[in-house]
């Protein structure tokens, strides 16, 4: 059809939630050698419009909120040629240990995360950062692009 298989997107939001956990100053592997899980629990997209095979996307990524146990993320698909808004969804989170067992997010955890999410901004302003130069792929995985990714903030845009 000629347009990127609508799984691709969940890919992409993980893609977004990866460098902007990378951006707030530790990783994933950080996180998960530190004991502690950030398991899917809840994921929504909308499409708005399709992002079409060789689009080069923007994938806007921040951290909407921070609750006891939980975190929940919010995304944007922009193609990068004309700004167009492609899709915007969510993903929560349940922070586990080792065992599944649910947990409270420690305090090292919320002060580093906190910084690119809105209980370290003044009137909730949350931190931003895009995933750039990825290209709309063909069936499956969408191409991986050598574009820098993630490293610099971009202006929070509609979503909420």
């Amino acid at each position: 059809m000629g347009v990127a298989h609508h799984a691709s997107y969940l890919v992409w939001f993980e893609a977004g939630r990866t460098e902007l956990i990378r951006a707030s100053g530790r990783s994933y592997a950080q996180i998960e050698q530190d004991g502690w899980l950030l398991v899917v629990v809840e994921a929504r997209c909308r499409y708005l419009r399709p992002a079409r095979y060789d689009d080069r996307l923007t994938i806007r990524t921040r951290l909407a909120a921070l609750r006891g146990a939980t975190l929940e993320f919010g995304y944007q698909v922009i193609r990068t040629e004309d700004g167009e808004l492609l899709a915007e969804g969510t993903t929560v989170h349940a922070a586990v240990d080792r065992t599944g067992r649910p947990r409270r997010i420690p305090q090292e955890i919320r002060r580093w995360l906190g910084g690119a999410g809105p209980a370290a901004a003044p009137g909730g302003r949350a931190g931003v950062h895009p995933v750039e130069g990825r290209s709309a792929g063909g069936p499956g995985e969408p191409k991986r692009s050598a574009a820098r990714a993630g490293a610099r903030a971009a202006p929070e845009g509609k979503g909420g």
